[in-house]
């Protein structure tokens, strides 16, 4: 067993240190080179791991029932859906420049399951897998003021770092900022720890509202949104939200300064995070921190008895709905001025491809990385996303979950929701002494789904978004004896 965690968490730092900065010919088929060396590091120890331990498998297979159920299902779902699709060569190795074909898939809910049954993590190994994100945060920082460490050919303001589009630095910004803030929020205030994970976290942040794609704010939305709903739970946990938001202030600041020390320098086109930052809105939301944190000790002070955090949790969902629906409704009547790069039109005709599939495939979809294939298909589709387009190929409705109900049919879609809602149900489902790591595994997963909502699957993103899935489950389903030692149990309080 405890050889089988060293590998997990080998495989771990292999994908998280080689995989963002390992390119051929500078931007030149980033995303197909990336692919592929996913899909080799990955086969590679999946073979070790499944055939030097099998017997751990087979054991866990018996006493973990209810973890491996919704995963295998998806399994049968997506081998039904290539058995089915359109294109069999793309469904199963992925469309160039994208690879997540079936053997991506397959590969991703593997380590899904691997993770679900507990790895092996310290302070180094953390730090080994964080360096990575947290050295290309400052590099996507200078370059989009015009500072380029590294010479990388095709270098255009669209691309960032090692990583390429920006759309695919948001992507993995999603997952490895929220990771970050949660382990800041979950330190000893003043500790070592909290120190070095808001140093990382400001990194995270200041990239984050640099970086030029304005989808950063559903980031924003689906880390702090969940945050403040854990920390809702009791004052201490709320001075600690106060002080990540000051945090999020002084980040928003620092870029602020950035911006008077190198005037006209931003590479990018001005979008809402970065005019945010430029109004001084940082420096609003540092004061009202402080504010709000004073207030807590004050209320911690005399009536410390009075806290009534599941009325508070009860109260801010119901909120958090409301802004939603009505955030939804503004955003469904104001769809052509607030989607950009074309995305009303992807998925006004997303919805139409769907609409004209067969009742068959309605179920079963068209394969995996057929979106294409099936899109420029029809003359009328094909038509319209040339005109919008050009020669650039689309090759998915950017929106994960459109997509899915494209490729993966009704089966696909409800299989994938059905493994996250589950991971995210048992964590919320976990005893209060776990519920800081739980937060930290529930940050990235929620984060990536609601940046999803505009944006695509890519191997950047989403091989580590099912590690998150299968890391959540093994947080809320062991015991607190095997989650002591990982490096993410340690309380706040």
């Amino acid at each position: 067993m405890k050889q089988r965690k060293t590998l997990l968490t080998i495989y771990l730092i292999l994908i998280s240190t080689i995989l963002p900065v390992f390119m051929k010919d500078g931007y030149f088929k980033l995303g197909e080179i990336k692919g592929i060396v996913y899909m080799i590091i990955s086969a590679v120890m999946a073979l070790i791991i499944a055939f030097t331990y099998r017997p751990d498998f087979l054991e866990e297979n018996n006493s973990q029932d209810d973890i491996a159920n919704p995963i295998k299902i998806f399994v049968y779902i997506n081998i039904i859906n290539f058995i089915f699709a359109l294109d069999k060569e793309v469904s199963f190795f992925g469309i160039e420049g994208w690879r997540t074909g079936l053997a991506t898939m397959l590969l991703m809910l593997f380590y899904c399951y691997a993770f679900s049954g507990g790895f092996f993590i310290n302070g180094y190994t953390l730090a080994a897998i964080f360096i990575t994100p947290f050295v290309i945060g400052i590099f996507v920082t200078m370059e989009r003021f015009g500072i380029n460490l590294i010479n990388i050919v095709g270098t255009d303001s669209a691309f960032v770092a090692s990583i390429g589009n920006i759309n695919w630095y948001a992507g993995y910004l999603s997952i490895f900022a929220p990771i970050g803030i949660g382990f800041a929020a979950t330190r000893k205030t003043f500790s070592k720890g909290f120190f070095l994970w808001s140093i990382y976290s400001i990194s995270m942040l200041i990239s984050l509202f640099t970086q030029g794609s304005e989808s950063a704010l559903l980031i924003l939305i689906g880390t702090y949104g969940l945050l403040i709903w854990y920390c809702l739970y009791t004052a201490e946990r709320m001075k600690h939200l106060m002080i990540q938001i000051f945090i999020l202030g002084l980040s928003m600041m620092a870029v602020k300064n950035l911006l008077i020390c190198f005037p006209g320098a931003y590479t990018y086109t001005d979008n809402i995070l970065i005019k945010g930052c430029d109004m001084y809105i940082g420096a609003g939301i540092m004061g009202a921190a402080a504010f709000i944190y004073i207030l807590i000790k004050i209320f911690e002070k005399f009536k410390p008895e009075k806290w009534n955090g599941v009325s508070y949790r009860k109260r801010y969902v119901v909120l958090f709905f409301v802004m939603t629906v009505a955030a939804g409704v503004f955003a469904a009547m104001n769809i052509d001025s607030i989607t950009g790069n074309g995305r009303d039109t992807i998925w006004i005709t997303a919805f139409d491809m769907f609409d004209k599939l067969p009742s068959f495939r309605k179920v079963v979809g068209v394969g995996r990385d057929c979106f294409s294939s099936y899109a420029y298909s029809d003359r009328k589709w094909t038509e319209t996303l040339v005109n919008v387009f050009g020669d650039n190929k689309l090759t998915n409705a950017h929106n994960i979950f459109l997509t899915e109900l494209i490729e993966g049919g009704l089966s696909g879609l409800l299989g994938a929701l059905s493994v996250v809602i589950y991971v995210l149900y048992t964590l919320k489902k976990s005893e209060n002494k776990k519920e800081h790591a739980a937060v930290i595994c529930a940050l990235p997963i929620v984060s990536y789904c609601l940046n999803g909502l505009v944006s695509f699957s890519q191997i950047l993103s989403t091989p580590y978004f099912y590690i998150c899935l299968g890391l959540g489950l093994y947080v809320a389903k062991g015991s607190d004896d095997q989650i002591s030692g990982t490096g993410i149990d340690s309380s706040s309080s």
